[in-house]
């Protein structure tokens, strides 16, 4: 009887993982491009995304608050220049007939200039300092970007492998799964050259690879999220671009 019932339940597994091993997971096996300079296409698109990701947009808001830094620092001496005029009746109206008046009131304009001598070495540092932060602003952007496009790549690569591994391993378990369903068989038939133990070991092989396909699953699955994190889409969207 408990062979009977080993055997019901064997099946019921058997029958649902053989429906999973021959449907294949589209959101997981990707087409992706084979010959060369479509790869080639494919990875410049790949950073091209990844140089847009928010991370990226960063340094463009630093280097404009730079620029205001630096228009700030170098306008800083205009605040030295002093400007006054004097408003009369005879600016306005121009009446000169009363010349010692008209030396009271004259210049009409007063100009000035009143600079700290601290700020003769304070406001060229500063200019000289924000121009300073604007080179490395630059230096750092270029160094970002080439550490992200170089983790780009390598994540491509990690998916490319999980991918290929998930493919390769899709055949054995196939074949694991044709030996078990014929193992099953000949047990139901009262095969004696199938015994109780044989028919279990059939299946743990199974199982075994069954397993085996869940984790390199997984780690496709999580491979082409990470990819996909970075260049700020999927990778589906990216195929459609090329």
């Amino acid at each position: 009887m408990k062979c009977i019932s080993l055997v019901v339940v064997t099946l019921a597994i058997s029958l649902s993982t053989q429906a999973q091993v021959q449907r294949k997971d589209t959101s997981v096996l990707l087409n992706l491009p084979a010959d060369r300079s479509t790869v080639a296409r494919f990875k410049a698109k790949l950073v091209e995304l990844a140089m847009k990701h928010p991370d990226m947009q960063e340094f463009a808001v630093r280097k404009q608050i730079n620029k205001y830094e630096t228009n700030i620092a170098g306008s800083a001496w205009l605040n030295h220049f002093t400007a006054a005029g004097n408003l009369n009746e005879f600016t306005i109206k121009g009446n000169n007939n009363n010349n010692n008046n008209f030396q009271t009131f004259y210049p009409r304009y007063n100009f000035g200039v009143l600079i700290p001598i601290g700020n003769l070495i304070k406001i060229p540092n500063e200019v000289k300092r924000t121009r300073a932060e604007k080179k490395l602003l630059e230096t750092q952007e270029q160094g970002v970007a080439l550490n992200a496009k170089a983790l780009v790549l390598q994540q491509y690569e990690e998916y490319a492998a999980a991918k290929q591994l998930y493919e390769l391993h899709l055949p054995v378990l196939e074949d694991v799964l044709q030996q078990f369903t014929q193992a099953e068989e000949k047990f139901r038939a009262g095969d004696e050259t199938m015994p109780l133990q044989m028919y279990k070991e059939s299946y743990r092989l199974y199982n075994a690879e069954m397993g085996k396909k869940v984790l390199l699953e997984k780690d496709l699955r999580q491979s082409k999220l990470k990819l996909e994190e970075m260049v700020g889409t999927t990778l589906e969207q990216v195929m459609l671009m090329l």
